[in-house]
Parts: structure tokens; sequence; C-alpha cells
């Protein structure tokens, strides 16, 4: 039916796609368990840094404008919840 057999071979995506399906369907409460602990952690992280990275550059802009940025280890320790 087809003339070039590039036609009849599946893709790469479909085939990553179904194997990711068989892999997700094949997991076990705990794969899942684990699967969302990893995700919230990463979640987390990604919170912290962006914190630090606006806390930062409050402090600049302080500097800048030669205001007394005060004791800064006070002010991270709010974030260490």
């Amino acid at each position: 039916m087809f003339l070039n057999d590039e036609a009849v071979k599946p893709d790469l995506g479909a085939k990553l796609m179904e194997t990711l399906i068989r892999l997700l369907e094949a997991m076990s409460f705990w794969g899942w368990i684990a699967i969302i602990v990893i995700g919230i952690l990463a979640i987390e992280g990604i919170v912290k840094v962006k914190r630090m990275q606006i806390k930062h550059a409050e402090r600049m802009a302080k500097i800048k404008q030669g205001i007394d940025p005060g004791n800064e280890t006070e002010a991270y320790k709010k974030d260490e919840v």
C-alpha cells in the first residue's frame, strides 16, 4: 500500500509516548508516592531559590539607594520555616 518504507514506521515520538504510558500503567502505588514527593521537593527548592533571589535584589536596591540593609541574617531566618 505504501511505496515509502518510512511511512510504515511509527515515529520516535509515538514510540516514546507508548513506552511512557506503559511505564506509568505498570507503576505501583509506592512508585506514584515517590514521584509526588520528588515533585513537591523540586517545587519547594525552586520557591526557596526564588525567595533568595528576591531578597538579594531588595538588599542590592537598598545599598544602591544608600540605605543600610540592616542585619540580613534575621531577614533570611524568617524564610527558614
